[in-house]
């Protein structure tokens, strides 16, 4: 297979995979919420109302590969109001003059990693995701971008970009469990530790959405 086929094989297969709903998607976003040990409580990843919720929209980019298709992340830089130093997806808060959240996630991504919604396909929709701390309810759409598409960050908002192939990130034992403080209380986190880095979180838990779409079966994590 050549990798025009290879690019083609990807649309159809992310196109499917995308065209209905994930089974169990409310259980498998709320499996990555950090677990409060001391409780056994996590944070709910859907919103007991919409109503006072901050709608937001981000842009899950998958770039196709000679080895490979691969996700595109962000790293957020320590200044920012909400989710500063994390690693997340290109996007932002829904303004007044955005048509639709589509429209949020193509121009976020474009003020973030210089990404033109000319070289992006976007292919479908994962289901909303919501972040208690922030109080977002987040659309996240899948894109796919043209081959060789080039990234520049903004360095306001953006310190780095990088990227993870779907093999490594459906690769048994990239899903750990780690354990971090927070609020003065231990936290049992999932985390996929790919690249170097440990992508948890909201993030983690729209990776999953899509790599679940994909065929992948999250084991049980393992401790770092």
């Amino acid at each position: 297979m050549d990798g025009r086929e290879r690019d083609v094989d990807l649309i159809e297969r992310l196109k499917e995979a995308l065209s209905g709903p994930l089974a169990d998607w409310r259980g498998l976003y709320e499996s990555f919420s950090p677990l409060d040990l001391a409780t056994g409580e996590r944070r709910p990843r859907v919103p007991e109302s919409t109503d006072g919720s901050r709608r937001a929209a981000v842009l899950v980019p998958v770039l196709p590969a000679d080895d490979g298709a691969r996700i595109v992340y962000t790293l957020r830089t320590g200044e920012l109001r909400d989710h500063a130093g994390q690693i997340s997806f290109p996007g932002g808060s829904i303004d007044p003059e955005d048509d639709s959240p589509l429209d949020t996630a193509l121009r976020e991504a474009e003020e973030e990693i210089d990404l033109s919604p000319d070289l992006v396909e976007v292919v479908g929709e994962l289901e909303e995701m919501y972040i208690p701390p922030s109080n977002f309810l987040v659309s996240p759409f899948v894109g796919l971008l043209c081959k060789g598409a080039d990234l520049v960050l903004a360095p306001e908002e953006v310190e780095a970009i990088f990227s993870v192939s779907l093999e490594e990130l459906m690769s048994p034992g990239s899903l750990k469990k780690v354990v971090w403080e927070r609020e003065g209380r231990p936290h049992e986190v999932p985390v996929f530790a790919v690249g170097g880095h440990e992508i948890w979180g909201a993030t983690a838990a729209i990776t999953a959405g899509l790599l679940a779409r994909l065929g992948w079966e999250p084991e049980d994590a393992t401790g770092a």
